[in-house]
């Protein structure tokens, strides 16, 4: 049976939650309970559950902090979130760190056994991808285990993502510590083979999002694994993943001309996000100043006035819509603060949200 943890600082709230379950039905066992995150993550290092269903609003470590620890240290927990306001922040977050969903107060029976439908669904799916690649029982005993070599696996990526290569060399060498430390001798073969296959495919990931070839040189790594030690095949991961590094880098110091339809394609999907002159020119890697100048030369528009109007005209749409609030459409299109998004408004069309919405203008 999957085991659960409930987080919730009212204790009537996780009785709730304990009641409505279809426990039993789902094959589901609660196997503790926490007044918040902290307790939490305790709980959950010592019991080592399948599922967590979590309130956002706590003493403490509350649910968002709580949802980025349980995203980084815990990848393959299946996450329900649960919370008493209708929150967009809440509600992003919980998008972000790949939460299975979000219940809102008071929890509806329907919806609640719903989401643990998915949850098991989702482990099952995970469950077969383990048992067809490298994350076998043989590897990883343990889920604690399997988890902390997620961490370092994300690590891996992050630092390839960043073209760090300090950063890939210092989680190399954790790697190779928890390799030598969890595992007993007589399974390093079996480990290193289904380990190698694991960082080609990241390698191969990296190198097809940044729309480079590098399959020969990234089968190298899986040759690698299957004939030598723990130290040649990291040592071998280490110089393919630099050279990797290398020549993203000298792709992109190549790629001097920036083409301004992809930045305007960049920005009309993704305005709904915290976006600025500085974020935009990070995603392009060039200097604020050259995005800034290459883009009025090309639009004659400065990219922030572009960003506001690409936002008012979806927020003139969305307030068409009888059923979206002000509220609501104000968040859809990034402003979380209603009252400066009424200004905005205002000084972008000359007249404000609810003329829209009473119908004085069309």
């Amino acid at each position: 049976m999957n085991k659960v943890l409930i987080i919730d600082d009212e204790p009537w709230a996780r009785e709730v939650i304990k009641a409505l379950g279809e426990w039993d039905l789902l094959r589901l066992t609660i196997v503790g309970e926490a007044e918040d995150g902290k307790e939490g993550l305790r709980l959950i290092q010592e019991l080592e559950p399948q599922i967590v269903m979590t309130d956002m609003r706590m003493p403490g470590v509350d649910g968002v902090e709580l949802l980025q620890q349980l995203n980084s240290q815990f990848p393959s927990l299946k996450v329900v979130v649960m919370s008493g306001y209708d929150d967009f922040n809440y509600l992003k977050q919980a998008i972000h760190s790949r939460a299975v969903d979000y219940l809102l107060k008071p929890v509806d029976p329907a919806e609640l056994n719903a989401a643990l439908k998915k949850c098991i669904h989702e482990l099952e799916v995970q469950k077969q991808t383990v048992n067809t690649s490298w994350k076998s029982p043989l590897v990883f005993p343990s889920t604690a285990l399997m988890d902390r070599y997620l961490v370092l696996r994300q690590c891996v990526f992050a630092s390839l993502f960043e073209l760090s290569k300090p950063a890939v060399l210092q989680t190399m060498n954790k790697l190779e510590e928890f390799l030598g430390s969890s595992f007993p001798e007589g399974m390093e073969q079996a480990l290193l083979a289904k380990m190698g296959d694991d960082f080609v495919q990241i390698l191969e990931q990296f190198m097809s999002e940044n729309e480079v070839g590098f399959a020969s040189q990234a089968r190298e790594t899986e040759a690698a694994a299957q004939r030598t030690k723990v130290p040649d095949t990291l040592e071998t991961i280490r110089r393919k993943y630099g050279e990797a590094i290398d020549k993203i880098e000298a792709i992109r110091k190549s790629k001097t001309r920036l083409v301004i339809a992809e930045v305007q394609s960049y920005i009309d999907q993704h305005y709904i996000d915290p976006i600025t002159l500085e974020t935009v020119a990070h995603q392009f890697f060039v200097s604020k100043e050259h995005l800034s100048r290459v883009f009025k030369t090309t639009t004659r528009e400065n990219l922030t006035e572009y960003i506001i109007r690409k936002r008012m005209e979806k927020a003139r749409e969305l307030l068409l819509q009888p059923h979206i609030s002000i509220k609501q459409a104000a968040l859809m299109v990034g402003y979380p603060e209603q009252a400066y998004f009424h200004r905005v408004f205002k000084k972008h069309f000359g007249i404000t949200p609810g003329d829209i919405r009473s119908g004085k203008v069309k």
